[in-house]
């Protein structure tokens, strides 16, 4: 992983986008100051009784109209083109390297992220052209509209947030004093006589448009308002930018950690399938000469003469006895590596788990009388066919009731269970054994592993029974809990998923 995120963030985060559906948003304010243009205009006409100069002022909205019209064409044409540069890796690719102005124009970024490219200048661009090109439309609007009288004024305020939310701090204030001088020029403009007066009669005092101070009041208001508005829309704009740099970042790093945790899951998955591939040819290879060796060692012991020494006798049977248990090992690595890399399930078919536990709980009834255990049995009638693999499963059921029969003191009982519950075949075994300690929970499903109360109860084990259960289990898509308490005996519950068509109802339980 690497230490620095820096390089990512050049790359995640989608500058460009953002710029271009924030000028599309301007575009769309602009349409509605139009049709309120219009509207404000036949309500001061109709309703207020006031004279406007109307050829003029529907001039300079049908001006502004296609000026949008304009605006919006372009707009068009940057989307088209960042749409065919969007998977530029680099700042500065498409649409040639930023300038001085598009970096003077554009938010700031924390130091070290540079994810502005040629796209992102030009649309900066682009939107303060507008901007500035909004600015004069509406001191123009106003001057025709009673010029400082209008109380519209103020609506300069908006283009200041609007430079906030799209250009950097320093570009705010830019437009803040372009606002403050275009003001200033209409009201010293009409006060000095250079542009002439259009009144809004009744709204003012008559002649207060040629009051030094009155004007100059309505000026500063204004200015001050203009330049407060840009800090506090500036700053605001500053933290909610640097808050939306942060979770993108945080966004692609994640899913940056998501793509590395798959790779590993992947590498993991093909080792653990190599491991499982490797396994499996072993035990394969050997499975046959331990079996020859343990033959053989059964024919010399039954052939042996009386001759034979009791040690010659001694060995034979100890060796023939750890043959047996190799023999025995190299099985069950055989299933727990069939079972971990999937080959059994590759073709899965329709198997009677019915039939299946018949087989294995005769297996079984002799070594729990053997060892005096009881051994009761419920297995519902008419189980669904399920789909699987049919030795996983009797691999899954053998060593469940042979680890409880083998951890069940003599006088103890085990319990079989089988049976559908709410569209999942069930399989449950509980014993009156030693149980298992808390601490050793967590790690009974470990290849190899046996508690030390499970050592000392019984020497012998190689420790592969519960991890080959929970590989079929996990094989099956199922699940398995464990509920255990020491000197009581335990119960494990295997669940595997049913298709819904075969989840059908059930006879009587059989007992």
């Amino acid at each position: 992983m690497s230490e620095d995120p820096v390089p990512e963030r050049s790359r995640a985060l989608p500058a460009t986008e953002v710029l271009i559906g924030r000028i599309g948003w301007l575009i769309r304010l602009r349409w509605v100051a139009v049709a309120g243009s219009l509207a404000f205009i036949e309500v001061a006409r109709r309703v207020l009784s006031i004279e406007v100069h109307l050829s003029r002022l529907l001039l300079v909205l049908a001006l502004l109209a296609l000026y949008n019209l304009a605006a919006e064409f372009l707009l068009h044409r940057m989307r088209r083109g960042n749409l065919v540069g969007r998977e530029r890796p680099e700042a500065g690719g498409e649409g040639g390297p930023i300038g001085p102005i598009a970096r003077f124009l554009l938010p700031r970024t924390p130091p070290g992220v540079e994810y502005y490219d040629g796209q992102a200048a030009q649309a900066a661009l682009f939107a303060s052209a507008q901007i500035v090109l909004d600015l004069i439309f509406l001191a123009v609007l106003l001057h025709y509209a009673g010029g400082v009288e209008n109380p519209l004024r103020v609506f300069f305020i908006f283009h200041v947030i609007v430079a906030s939310i799209l250009l950097s701090r320093p570009s705010t204030y830019c437009v803040a004093t372009l606002g403050f001088l275009l003001l200033a020029a209409v009201a010293l403009g009409e006060l000095w006589g250079v542009l002439p007066h259009h009144s809004l009669e009744g709204h003012w005092r008559p002649g207060g448009y040629l009051d030094p101070g009155l004007v100059g009041t309505q000026v500063f208001l204004l200015g001050v308002t203009l330049f407060v508005g840009a800090y506090l829309a500036s700053s605001i704009a500053a933290r909610l930018r640097r808050r939306e740099i942060d979770v993108v970042v945080l966004t692609r790093h994640l899913e940056g950690e998501a793509r590395r945790l798959q790779e590993a899951y992947r590498d993991l998955s093909a080792a653990e399938r190599a491991k499982s591939e490797y396994m499996r040819k072993v035990a394969h290879e050997l499975r046959q000469p331990l079996s020859t060796v343990k033959t053989a060692l059964s024919v010399a012991l039954d052939s042996a003469s009386d001759s034979m020494s009791p040690r010659a006798r001694g060995l034979i049977v100890r060796a023939e006895r750890r043959a047996g248990e190799l023999a025995e090992m190299t099985r069950e690595l055989l299933s727990l590596a069939l079972a971990r890399g999937g080959e059994a399930l590759a073709e899965p078919v329709d198997i009677d788990l019915r039939e299946i536990s018949r087989d294995v709980l005769d297996e079984m009834a002799a070594r729990a009388e053997e060892a005096g255990i009881t051994l009761s049995v419920q297995v519902q009638d008419a189980l669904p066919r399920f789909e699987g693999n049919p030795g996983g499963m009797g691999d899954l059921m053998r060593n469940l009731l042979g680890n409880a029969i083998r951890y069940t003191p003599r006088g103890g009982s085990v319990s079989f269970s089988l049976g559908v519950e709410a569209h999942e075949m069930v399989l449950q075994v509980d014993d009156t054994g030693i149980g298992i300690e808390r601490e050793a929970l967590g790690r009974i499903f470990d290849e190899f592993y046996r508690s030390e109360a499970a050592r000392a109860h019984a020497p012998d084990g190689s420790g592969l029974g519960m991890a080959i259960v929970k590989a079929v289990v996990d094989q099956h898509g199922g699940s398995i809990s464990v509920e255990s308490e020491v000197g009581r005996g335990s119960r494990f519950r295997v669940s595997l998923p049913l298709r819904e068509e075969r989840a059908e109802s059930t006879g009587p339980v059989s007992e």
